[in-house]
């Protein structure tokens, strides 16, 4: 009896295992399935529910922002309408996040004339110290805190840095990209969405 019941268990646990896997499977081929950009332009994450997370949040209109103490910029919602926005959400205790930074700053001023904003989020612990980070690293673009960790929640940070593109439209192009890609995604948009004085001819 006791090795039928062993055995039992053992074919139940082998159905379980299948079956997880099996749906593990399953949502990671529908976030990729809802990709725009290539799956080497993101990190990758062995956690399949981010994945789908994600995947349900590309092509949806982006989440709000819930945000204080801004530095470098006085923002407010409407000085993000119409704009090509790379979402930064970071940490100040993360490595990858500060090294991120002079690339961060680049962008900002190669794309600034096109409508393109580069927003920091400063989230998780250590906002307390985002005055220092960004004088000793010179973060030239608009940042804020995240004090109830509400604008990470809303966009399913898992990670940092998490990257985020958002269109004209306020539509998610693309999230969880790898600072390396982001510029491709920029330019991308801008051949579909391009800034107004390059939107039109003059009419004679």
């Amino acid at each position: 009896m006791t090795t039928r019941l062993d055995r039992s268990w053992l074919r139940r646990l082998a159905t379980a295992t299948t079956l997880g896997a099996c749906f593990a499977l399953a949502m990671a081929s529908t976030a990729n399935a809802q990709r725009e950009f290539p799956d080497s332009y993101f990190f990758t994450v062995n956690r399949p529910e981010l994945q789908a997370a994600h995947a349900e949040m590309t092509g949806q209109p982006r989440p709000e922002f819930t945000i204080g103490d801004w530095i470098n910029a006085d923002l407010s919602a409407g000085d993000l309408e119409g704009k090509i926005l790379i979402v930064d959400l970071w940490a100040t205790w993360c490595g990858p996040c500060l090294a991120a930074i002079p690339k961060n700053n680049d962008l900002a001023k190669r794309y600034a004339d096109q409508g393109v904003l580069v927003l920091g989020i400063c989230t998780s612990r250590g906002q307390e110290k985002l005055e220092q980070v960004v004088e000793q690293r010179d973060i030239q673009y608009p940042v804020a805190r995240d004090p109830d960790q509400e604008t990470a929640e809303a966009w399913n940070v898992a990670f940092y840095p998490t990257y985020a593109v958002v269109d004209r439209k306020g539509i998610v192009r693309a999230i969880g990209l790898m600072p390396s890609r982001i510029e491709d995604v920029v330019k991308a948009i801008l051949d579909e969405q391009p800034a107004e004085s390059d939107a039109a001819l003059p009419q004679d």
